[in-house]
């Protein structure tokens, strides 16, 4: 019964907040927040990814050396109308290979096509200043309905009405047509040689970054735990925030560009969004106990908390080394259910069951269960390229913890 209740309040958590509807209702909360609170947020976010180890931080500086690049080649050879170049190259550049390739080539692809059409019709109808209002409104028209459904469509319909508004300007239309072929060609090509000079390949490192993420998730864990286990021994937990957030930021990163990779099967991603919802789960129960330590706790509770706290940690532990094929899922996991169980029944006058400590408690058992089940399928039954033959075998063959939420 502890487990379904503990499954129930995940499930409205979720429901509340996962939404289209808690979406909203998230966001009006945070903008009620001081705005010096919501500004901390953003910078520490931006802190713990100012780093090389940070997915996201790469890529912005990938993106920025290529734009350099771009607009100085522009600049130095004093091309009509440059800063198509450093545009393209911004436009084409994305964190995974398969956007950024498939970007590149309906990009070239549709401006070419765009420049044909357009010229042709300059070309064959008569010069005509309703004529050109006319088509203009055709192509506007196209972008927006066809457009938004495929991008080489978009760029077609885009190239054209760019062509036909610089007519109106007394450009000729062949100088526009040229320059924006030749810059569209450059910039493409520098985004394409960016990627491939310093590429991220993300499915072969999903399983690693996960490790990665849940290892962080531990040593965060571990020195929060220690605030309330030795208050006078508590150490600055800064450093293992910021790394497990960073951590995070990478995962997130990664889902989000595995999305846009054909060879993803979607029932994978979708466990791997299943996954990530988990962790977030446990990570706010583990923030918000930090935001409430130290609380001085009985010596009964003491030793209750100490046990779980032990099992939390062995469980990460031994995710993030199943996925690093370090070992085998074990025959017998640690019960985080039964530990949360004693440890809210050391009842006494300094705790009460709905003290922070005992919710958010709560929450980590029943995320860190459900993120455990989500890991052993995610391995058994959808990525066998991240297990040896012999693990995969092992949890085929129904070495898997029993289901505790």
């Amino acid at each position: 019964m502890e487990a379904i209740g503990g499954q129930l309040r995940a499930s409205v958590e979720l429901a509340t907040n996962a939404t289209t509807q808690g979406n909203t209702e998230f966001d009006r909360r945070e903008a009620r927040h001081p705005w010096r609170l919501r500004l901390s947020g953003i910078r520490a976010t931006i802190g713990a990814n100012l780093t090389l180890s940070s997915v996201v931080f790469r890529h912005a500086l990938r993106v920025a050396i290529c734009v350099a690049i771009g607009d100085a080649l522009g600049r130095t050879l004093d091309w009509h109308r440059a800063y198509w170049i450093p545009m393209t190259t911004v436009l084409v550049l994305r964190p995974d290979f398969a956007s950024t390739f498939s970007r590149g080539i309906l990009r070239i692809a549709g401006t070419i096509l765009g420049l044909i059409a357009s010229t042709a019709l300059l070309y064959f109808l008569p010069p005509s200043l309703i004529l050109q209002v006319v088509l203009i409104s055709i192509f506007v028209f196209l972008l927006r309905w066809i457009g938004p459904a495929n991008y080489g469509l978009f760029v077609i319909f885009v190239t054209a009405v760019i062509v036909l508004m610089i007519s109106f300007t007394g450009v000729s239309p062949s100088q526009a047509i040229w320059a924006r072929g030749l810059d569209t060609l450059v910039g493409g090509a520098i985004a394409l040689l960016g990627y491939a000079v310093w590429p991220t390949w993300e499915r072969g490192s999903a399983a690693l970054r996960l490790a990665d993420m849940l290892a962080a998730y531990r040593d965060y864990f571990d020195s929060v735990a220690q605030s309330y286990l030795a208050p006078k021994l508590r150490d600055s937990v800064e450093k293992q925030r910021l790394a497990a957030r960073r951590a995070r930021s990478n995962f997130e990163a990664l889902v989000d560009r595995l999305s846009a990779e054909p060879a993803t099967p979607p029932g994978e991603l979708e466990h791997l969004r299943g996954i990530l919802a988990s962790s977030h789960r446990f990570v706010h129960a583990l923030m918000a106990l930090e935001a409430g330590s130290p609380v001085r706790l009985s010596p009964d509770s003491l030793r209750g908390f100490e046990k779980f706290a032990d099992d939390v940690r062995e469980v990460l532990d031994v995710l993030a080394a199943i996925l690093r094929k370090e070992r085998p899922a074990p025959h017998r996991w640690p019960d985080l259910r039964e530990d949360y169980r004693l440890f809210v029944a050391s009842v006494d006058a300094s705790f009460a069951r709905d003290s922070l400590p005992a919710i958010e408690s709560d929450r980590i058992a029943n995320s860190l269960n459900t993120l455990k089940e989500q890991v052993l399928v995610l391995l058994a039954n959808f990525s066998p390229s991240f297990y040896t033959a012999p693990l995969k075998k092992e949890v085929g063959n129904g070495i898997r913890p029993h289901r505790k939420d």
